[in-house]
């Protein structure tokens, strides 16, 4: 395993180097004005510093002998298949019920079968998150979210 994340390494760090020279290619602009080549740069330098920690670890990693072990072994597919449902009913009903509502239920969901703690905190902690995502993606940002039936 250990020669496979070295070229898997090398592997993304040539695609970053590429990323980095063709976003340079395209424009990249200033902090004020980004050109077009400006996030591709910042996802090439990115991807660039995982490859090179990457690339480190498993040069200086020692070689670890034995058999390869299923990553799947032990995952609650039940609980994985319950957190599923609610994302796929939230894109269903997002533009029904609107960005408010849906995010609102979505969040109280997960947060009673991940946290499991008083239904009244589990409420409020939904009611602060759905009320910061809101001000700062509808009022700050200027984006505009799905309002539903309610107008809201």
């Amino acid at each position: 395993m250990n020669r496979l994340d070295q070229l898997g390494g090398l592997f993304w760090l040539v695609i970053s180097i590429i990323v980095c020279v063709e976003s340079i290619r395209a424009h990249i602009g200033s902090f004020k004005n980004p050109g077009p080549g400006f996030l591709p740069l910042c996802a090439g330098v990115a991807l660039g510093v995982f490859a090179i920690i990457l690339l480190t670890t498993s040069i200086l990693k020692k070689r670890v002998e034995g058999k390869i072990t299923n990553p799947f072994k032990g995952v609650n597919w039940g609980k994985a298949i319950l957190l599923l449902i609610p994302l796929f009913a939230y894109t269903i009903f997002l533009s029904w019920l609107g960005y408010l509502i849906s995010t609102f239920g979505l969040m109280l969901f997960l947060f009673i079968i991940i946290e499991k703690s008083r239904l009244w905190i589990e409420i409020m902690i939904a009611l602060i998150t759905v009320s910061a995502s809101y001000i700062v993606f509808y009022r700050w940002l200027g984006i505009q979210l799905p309002r539903g039936i309610f107008g809201f």
